[in-house]
C-alpha cells in the first residue's frame, strides 16, 4: 500500500470538512450594504460606517454595527429572524444602525475592532468606543435584552 493510498481517505475527509462552511453558507442573497428597512425591525443606514458614526455622535446616540460577510449563514439568519423582528426594532429605535461587510469595504473596521468571527455586533458610543459587543448569533429575545440594557447615547 502506498502512502497516497493510505492518506487518501484522510485527505478526502479534510477536503470535505473544509467545504462544509462554504456549502452551508453559500445561499445567494442581495448584498446588505444598501439601506435596509426590515419592516418593523431595525432600519440600517444607507451610508457607510463613518457617516453613521458621525450621526451617532451628533445625535448623542449609540451606534449598532452589524459586521457580516456574504457567505455567513448565521449573518443571514440574524437579518431574517432578529433584525426583522418588531420587538428588536422597537428596542433599537434610539440607535443609529449600519451594516459593514468585513470582506467588501469593511476590512479596516473589522481589524480596528478585532472581529474574529461572524456575525459580530458592536455597540459604539459617538467616539467609536465599544460599549457592548456580541460575538456570534443571538435570537431576538436575547437581542432585545441586550439592547434594552444599553446605556443611553
Amino acid at each position: 500500500m502506498t502512502i497516497l493510498t493510505r492518506r487518501a481517505p484522510r485527505l478526502l475527509a479534510v477536503a470535505l470538512l473544509a467545504l462544509l462552511p462554504t456549502a452551508a453558507c453559500s445561499r445567494s442573497e442581495a448584498p446588505a450594504e444598501t439601506s435596509i428597512s426590515s419592516g418593523d425591525g431595525i432600519a440600517f443606514s444607507a451610508g457607510g460606517f463613518e457617516e453613521a458614526l458621525t450621526r451617532a455622535r451628533t445625535e448623542k446616540r449609540l451606534l449598532l454595527v452589524d459586521v457580516y460577510t456574504d457567505w455567513c449563514g448565521w449573518c443571514k439568519k440574524l437579518d431574517r429572524e432578529v433584525f426583522a423582528d418588531g420587538r428588536v426594532g422597537s428596542a433599537a429605535k434610539d440607535l443609529v444602525a449600519v451594516k459593514v461587510n468585513a470582506e467588501k469595504g469593511g476590512e479596516e473596521i473589522a481589524r480596528r475592532y478585532r472581529v474574529r468571527g461572524y456575525p459580530t455586533i458592536l455597540f459604539l458610543d459617538g467616539e467609536g468606543k465599544v460599549v457592548e459587543r456580541i460575538d456570534g448569533y443571538v435570537d431576538a429575545g436575547e437581542m432585545v435584552k441586550i439592547v434594552s440594557a444599553l446605556p443611553k447615547g
